[in-house]
């Protein structure tokens, strides 16, 4: 029997006139799971959140919540809660009163619903400002009181919209741990709509990817950056360097590349045949600059730019097609063998740390916050 909290999704399409901002996703999302609507804007994500909150009707395909198709259903029926992202705290009433609102709604009695928005006001740490306005509030502590007023009516699946955005970066670290600590502490399901790929890779127990409407991969946070099925996919999370080729032979289990512009690269074959056209992918942490000429997979190009970032130091290299790649090196390798910038290097990498993926259709628009 499925969960409390679990979300469905089963073909659903969501058209506003002749623009599809959704289409023929299917989706479940596991009671208690953390999940990530990770994508640009104009993805669709935002839509998605709508449709299960009930603030949008589908144009085709049906949502179940806990088993049970919720269409047609208000909002306040459907066993979720919404904290938007500009908060939408009540100026004239206090914290406590702000948090109990939806109570009062329901007709809960004045003082049953203060002891319930104080035992939620204490989850959140803000129990000692409970008779402050929001204009005596920080943002975090604004985003706090929307996050304990989301939660004062138990609900099974709680939605977030972009709650991290409005806040500096310092107080985005600060809430990410304090969403993480609330999820697995309430134990409900918490979907969250963000286009920031380390808020989703710190938070999620599963990422779901999208592009124009539809699902590009949905997996664990591990699965979605370390195995991207498209180049979409890899580009949007980056860490990754992509490249394209022909196989022109299969050797020893390994596929022998060749480049668009003559280069000559090796991977494990898998299921790979001669004269497939191929696209893959090497992750930046797995690029050394070669010592020497010779090695396998040498890539020549002339570094364009040096970051040291304490123990590792990102080395950007212009190729000589004019793209980019970048190598992620650990600090004590890289000043073993220090180059600068307009050096002429090669950068290598091992055939078994080659990803092959699929060639992403449609368009693609890469906006958003790269790892």
């Amino acid at each position: 029997m499925s969960g409390q909290g679990e979300v469905q999704l089963q073909n659903v399409t969501k058209a506003f006139g002749p623009t599809i901002a959704v289409e023929d996703i299917s989706l479940t999302i596991p009671d208690g799971c953390y999940c990530c609507l990770l994508g640009p804007s104009g993805c669709g994500k935002t839509t998605i959140l709508r449709m299960i909150a009930g603030h949008e009707t589908t144009t085709a395909g049906h949502i179940l919540i806990g088993g049970k198709p919720v269409e047609g259903l208000p909002p306040v029926q459907r066993g979720t809660s919404m904290m938007f992202q500009s908060y939408a705290l009540f100026p004239h009433l206090t914290v406590v009163d702000n948090v109990g609102f939806s109570l009062k709604m329901r007709g809960i009695h004045k003082t049953e619903r203060r002891n319930k928005a104080m035992e939620i006001l204490r989850r959140v740490q803000l129990d000692h400002l409970a008779e402050r306005m929001p204009a005596q509030l920080s943002g975090g502590q604004q985003q706090r009181v929307a996050l304990a007023r989301s939660l004062i009516t138990n609900p099974k699946v709680l939605l977030l919209d972009e709650p991290l955005s409005a806040l500096d970066e310092y107080l985005r670290l600060q809430m990410r741990e304090e969403l993480k600590r609330l999820q697995l502490e309430i134990g409900i399901s918490f979907i969250h709509v963000t286009h920031t790929q380390p808020e989703a890779l710190a938070l999620a127990d599963v990422i779901v990817v999208m592009n124009t409407g539809r699902i590009e991969q949905a997996g664990p946070a591990q699965e979605i950056y370390n195995e991207p099925r498209t180049t979409y996919v890899a580009e949007f999370m980056g860490g990754w360097n992509l490249f394209a080729g022909k196989i022109a032979g299969i050797e020893n289990g390994l596929a022998l590349i060749e480049g668009d512009g003559g280069e000559r690269y090796k991977a494990p074959a898998g299921q790979r045949r001669t004269g497939e056209q191929v696209d893959f992918g090497i992750r930046r942490d797995r690029i050394h600059l070669a010592a020497k000429d010779g090695a396998t997979n040498a890539v020549s190009g002339q570094v364009h730019a040096i970051e040291y970032q304490g123990n590792w130091v990102k080395v950007t290299l212009t190729r000589p097609n004019g793209a980019r790649l970048v190598a992620v090196i650990e600090d004590q390798e890289f000043f073993g063998r220090p180059a600068k910038v307009g050096d002429q290097v090669k950068a290598t990498f091992a055939p078994e740390d080659a990803h092959f993926m699929a060639k992403a259709t449609g368009t693609q628009n890469l906006i958003g916050e790269p790892v």
